[in-house]
């Protein structure tokens, strides 16, 4: 895995002369909607690789793979210590690292030296639904749209069917988050919980974040696309095999997933890659 590229814009920028009819679709796609999914970024072996490091892990603090009683624990924690095990290197390979430029856009960055924080979800026996907590953004709510001010990388460490624990986003949020920053402006300093608070006062976020008859939330939010102030909006599932790479504006919204009604557990790693830092 490369630990630096300060030439990552100027490789990028030749890169975008050159840029593949598959490579612009995928930056549409981004522009549009505010993700993108990588097919196989990394090897699936690599993958398993990771997880059997993971789970190297867990089973010291009673988790065991093979015994789903000890599952106990929806979202281990207190793993950051195997960033620095050089099997995670596996996700920085080139394809990730070209992904990764096209949506920046031609900006300078430094590639990670590690891929980030462990984001594991257990198997929990709940119904399916879209949440009506925990909708936010990692970082500057009114960061700057195009190009990103940051990306959020999910490495894919495991297959993820859908409503099996995939983190919920809110697909085309971005363009509406800049939208409604740019028409409301926030006066001096202002904290991310209450800028949160000011976008939830958008009819459609506010609705969003009101809980109600989850039969009802799951047929408007997720089960169709409602346009917006003329920007398509609905709550997807981040599905993914393992090895795909899922990347996400930093001005998306997402939350966790409020079930997980699959049989094994669901692991990624999660960076923010920020080329505008808020604090």
């Amino acid at each position: 895995m490369p630990t630096s590229r300060s030439s990552c814009g100027a490789r990028a920028r030749a890169h975008g002369e050159r840029m593949s009819e598959s490579h612009q679709v995928t930056l549409e796609h981004f522009r549009t909607h505010g993700w993108v999914r990588i097919r196989g970024a990394f090897s699936a072996d690599d993958a398993a690789a990771m997880c059997d490091v993971i789970w190297g892990a867990l089973v010291k603090v009673g988790i065991r793979r093979d015994d789903p009683s000890t599952w106990t624990n929806a979202r281990p924690e207190h793993l950051q210590r195997l960033k620095s095990d050089s099997v995670f290197g596996a996700v920085g390979t080139a394809r990730t690292i070209g992904a990764i430029e096209e949506v920046l856009e031609g900006q300078t960055w430094r590639a990670p030296k590690d891929w980030g924080g462990f984001f594991l979800q257990f198997p929990v026996g709940r119904e399916w639904h879209v949440p009506s907590e925990g909708w936010h953004i990692d970082g500057d709510y009114t960061g700057q749209l195009v190009p990103p001010y940051a990306v959020k990388v999910h490495a894919m460490l495991s297959n993820v069917g859908p409503r099996c624990g995939g983190m919920n986003i809110l697909s085309g949020s971005h363009r509406l988050a800049h939208k409604w920053f740019t028409e409301h402006s926030p006066a001096g300093a202002t904290r991310g919980a209450q800028l949160r608070k000011s976008l939830q006062r958008h009819p459609y976020i506010r609705a969003l974040c009101t809980a109600g008859d989850t039969s009802i939330r799951n047929a408007r939010f997720h089960e169709r696309a409602e346009e917006i102030d003329g920007i398509a909006l609905q709550v997807l599932e981040n599905t993914a095999s393992a090895g795909d790479l899922i990347l996400m504006h930093g001005l998306l919204l997402h939350a966790p997933p409020a079930a997980h009604t699959g049989t094994q557990p669901r692991f990624l790693l999660n960076k923010d890659i920020v080329l505008r830092p808020w604090w």
